[in-house]
């Protein structure tokens, strides 16, 4: 089959879309996180709870691929709408655990947080386009 400009195969879409990285849950980098904010022991508490979240999240999205392509374009619908609804829930497992953490935070902290920027958290530049640097 050929594919037009801006056209993707099921591998190249079941690739990006299982894989974890593409919401940007797989590699927090939560060394890099750390040695930003420094936190103390109650936001590294926080901070815990947050990677375990990731954790969850990463296996909400790993549950939802399909171990085999599907024939049947219905099928591979199906299939897509299902992925999408696993990371929405992976998101929604994140964000509470990010939002403690991050309310958890000092002005000061926050600003060198927010200065790595979420590229150095692990998050893809695709994703956060204005981040370019």
């Amino acid at each position: 089959m050929m594919m037009g400009p801006g056209m993707m195969g099921w591998r190249s879409m079941g690739r990006d879309v299982c894989d974890p990285r593409a919401a940007g849950l797989a590699q927090w980098r939560f060394d890099r996180m750390e040695q930003a904010v420094q936190p103390t022991e109650a936001q590294r508490m926080a901070l815990t709870e947050l990677k375990a979240a990731s954790t969850k999240a990463v296996e909400i999205i790993s549950a939802a691929c399909p171990r085999e392509v599907p024939q049947s374009p219905v099928a591979r619908l199906e299939i897509m709408e299902k992925r999408l609804d696993a990371m929405l829930q992976a998101v929604k497992t994140v964000r509470p655990a990010f939002e403690a953490f991050y309310s958890s935070l000092t002005d000061e902290q926050k600003a060198h947080l927010n200065s790595i920027g979420p590229r150095s958290w692990g998050w893809r530049r695709w994703l956060w386009p204005w981040n370019q640097s």
